[in-house]
């Protein structure tokens, strides 16, 4: 173990997989369809669990490491569980505010009496920590809101990381895309890093008005982070937000699974050997029966069809060196006849998607100072879409190259230094009544630079810059980061931040022309966050500045001189999260409230006028506990949005009507059981139980009609409701 300079050692415990609760770790395992335990002979594992000057413990997590049995002390800080397993096994016991506790015991018989003492957790937990503008999931820090079990567990989420973040203060819902729109930003705004490599299309290849998903499942990750803002120096080109998604180190022994859906199936397999091991998963899913069962607002001509498969290599090169490969491998296509409102025709709308993303990662200790981390990552996406006898086919490559350093030399100082390359290429081939080619490349060059000093155990600061430049745009930029923390008291903080931020503009605007600039951003942050105990409770409020937005005359014109940079916008509000985070089996809820005012002055804007993707007003509530006398998981998520604007033709006011308030309630159930000696693992989600009728907005017939309206066409969720059915079993 490393200790800096001035740094305090922590008290010497056994190497274990996963997170410091390692039975939250074993419920998202779970949830993720691992098993790993077997029928056998019971015995009686009992004790109590006290502190160092002997009060007991009520609320303690104990349980054997690897297994899901275990026990939550009560009042008096007594547990007892029963256990199938035999030999040697580890005893683990954890509480919130306590070193986690290991002991090695030999199960042969019942094991009554014991006595498990923890102790405090190391005083370096009590420093401040910059926290502005982001939510962590699967960490130890001071910003920890969500862990991974909890990104697993959010019933509307539907096993999905986005739509877990989308339950998190500064997040709007906007439930016909299912992408991420973050603090009044475009959904393009939000940019998805792996282990530091950036992911170019981290979502499936959406049909009109048909929400999309991630590609990629929780199963793979220790944890992410959600910034909604003023994030590091480390990364770039995203006006409003970053997802970095972190890959668990070596899998914790050797399993396979296979679970069936109502959806499809999917099956999973992992190989574990000394210092390397090998994850596999394949999954085949249709929407066909589920599309028969809850009726469609949809005419399927073919109904949605995903098949894919994803491998992670992990090798360790030394104590501190690891490489870590992913790949991930993905065909989806559907079709539907779609009517088109505003041109009074039905169209026969197909598409057909191929995506390729390879990432490899490095990362060594080089000796007590400096660390070293470097990368490199492969996207390769063909989307083909066809729209009657026409057909559009669109091809986006991207690689991306990374190397940095991290230096430790000076105490409480850690200083981030790394440069980046990408070079992109996007072609598309248009095949309507003629035929046309849309092409361009770009290389864009970064360096960064950022150091943190915890200057006291209750100051803290942070400065960065990072400078970027674009070989299509040939526009060269400075972009300076700046975050501090201050302790206010024993268990709160205020953090500040403020960056600029730059973004080429999207796709669909440089295949025409390459005399755009960046656009721009710029952000302003205070926070204050108390956490004492199981409590967290976190105010923040956010200024944005948006210039050099795209705009253009008419939105089908391919004239380069058709586009602009004029545009302009602003977004400002409040975020307010509040948890309850329970020790394991009891119960764990999280409720977000956000409040957002946002114009843009962009695209055919002819003023400036709030999008039609924002919610002033949203707030989410999820709940889940772990039921141990039964062995299963509930959980449920709520959700309210008041309506979002809309344009009206009707109305001389631009974007002045607004849609009815969104609502939406799901709920989850997990059970594990044995089914014919095999542990089974059986888990059902259900969205909108109680069927509510959301409106997302309307769409408005391109002419009027006799009497000088235009007339208007709802646009719905899919489908009313949903539920998907798993059952899981352990080979």
């Amino acid at each position: 173990m490393h200790v800096r300079p001035g740094q305090k050692q922590l008290m010497k415990r056994p190497i274990t997989i996963g997170s410091k609760n390692n039975m939250k770790k074993a419920a998202l395992i779970l949830i993720l369809n691992i098993a790993t335990i077997s029928v056998c002979a019971q015995a009686t594992i009992s004790g109590t669990v006290e502190d160092r000057i002997g009060g007991r413990i009520p609320g303690a997590n104990v349980y054997i490491l690897g297994s899901y049995d275990g026990f939550t002390t009560g009042a008096e800080g007594a547990f007892s569980f029963n256990t199938p397993l035999t030999g040697s096994q580890t005893l683990v016991a954890s509480f919130i505010g306590y070193e986690t506790h290991y002991r090695q015991i030999e199960i042969e018989r019942d094991m009554t009496g014991l006595r498990i003492v923890l102790f405090e957790e190391a005083s370096e937990l009590d420093e401040v920590v910059i926290i502005a503008g982001t939510f962590e999931a699967g960490d130890e820090s001071k910003s920890v809101i969500l862990s991974a079990m909890d990104v697993a567990l959010t019933a509307s989420a539907k096993g999905d990381i986005f739509g877990a973040f989308s339950t998190l203060p500064g997040s709007h819902h906007v439930g016909d895309d299912g992408r991420l729109f973050v603090r009044g930003g475009e959904s393009y705004e939000t940019k998805v890093f792996m282990d530091g490599m950036l992911i170019n299309t981290p979502y499936f290849s959406k049909m009109p008005d048909v929400p999309t998903r991630g590609r990629f499942s929780p199963l793979f990750f220790r944890g992410a982070v959600f910034s909604t803002g003023g994030y590091s120096a480390e990364f770039g080109q995203a006006l409003s937000s970053v997802v970095a998604l972190n890959t668990t180190a070596l899998e914790p022994e050797d399993r396979a699974n296979i679970s069936v859906m109502s959806v499809g199936v999917q099956g999973s397999a992992a190989r574990r050997g000394k210092n390397r091991s090998l994850a596999m998963t394949g999954e085949l899913l249709h929407t066909g029966l589920s599309n028969r069962i809850f009726r469609q607002r949809i005419d399927w001509i073919e109904d949605p069809v995903i098949a894919g498969s994803t491998f992670m290599f992990r090798q360790k090169t030394s104590e501190t060196g690891m490489i870590k490969t992913f790949g991930s491998f993905s065909h989806n296509r559907g079709r539907l006849m779609n009517y088109n409102f505003r041109e009074s025709v039905s169209q026969d709308i197909s598409m057909r998607n191929n995506n390729a993303y390879i990432n490899t990662t490095f990362n060594e200790q080089l000796n007590d100072n400096w660390l070293a981390h470097s990368g490199i990552a492969v996207n390769l996406d063909h989307d083909d879409t066809g729209i009657d006898n026409n057909n559009i086919l669109a091809v986006r490559r991207s690689l991306h190259g990374k190397a940095g350093l991290t230096n430790l030399s000076v105490n409480r100082l850690t200083t981030k230094m790394g440069l980046d390359y990408h070079l992109f290429d996007y072609s598309e081939d248009i095949r309507f009544d003629d035929n046309y080619h849309l092409a361009f490349s770009n290389q864009q060059y970064t360096a960064f630079v950022e150091s943190e000093a915890k200057i006291t155990t209750r100051f803290a600061l942070r400065a960065g810059i990072r400078a970027e430049y674009s070989s299509l745009l040939e526009e060269p930029g400075l972009n300076p980061r700046l975050s501090a923390a201050l302790r206010t008291g024993k268990n709160s903080q205020v953090s500040a931040a403020y960056g600029k931020f730059i973004q080429n503009p999207e796709d669909r605007y440089l295949r025409f022309t390459n005399q755009l600039e960046p656009e721009r951003s710029e952000h302003y942050i205070l926070t204050w966050q108390y956490i004492k105990g199981t409590y967290t409770l976190r105010l923040e409020t956010y200024h944005k500045n948006y210039s050099n937005l795209v705009r253009y005359r008419e939105e089908y014109s391919a004239e380069p001189g058709n586009f602009d940079n004029t545009g302009s916008g602003y977004a400002r509000g409040l975020d307010v999260f509040w948890r309850n985070k329970k020790p394991f089996g009891r119960s764990d809820y999280w409720i977000s409230y956000s409040w957002c005012i946002s114009e843009r002055l962009y695209r055919d804007y002819p003023v400036e006028a709030s999008p039609g993707y924002l919610s002033s007003h949203s707030v989410s509530a999820v709940y889940k506990r772990f039921i141990t006398s039964m062995n299963s998981f509930v959980s449920a998520t709520g959700t309210f949005a008041t309506g979002r604007p809309y344009f009206n033709p009707n109305n001389p006011v631009f974007m002045d009507d607004r849609a009815k308030p969104f609502r939406d309630i799901s709920v989850g159930y997990t059970r594990v059981f044995h089914l014919f000696s095999t542990q089974t693992v059986l888990h059902l989600v259900v969205n909108n139980l109680f069927g509510f009728d959301n409106v997302f907005g309307y769409t408005f017939s391109a002419n009027p009609d006799e009497q000088g309206l235009f007339r208007s066409q709802p646009i719905r969720p899919p489908q009313k409701r949903m539920a998907v059915i798993l059952l899981s079993f352990e080979l």
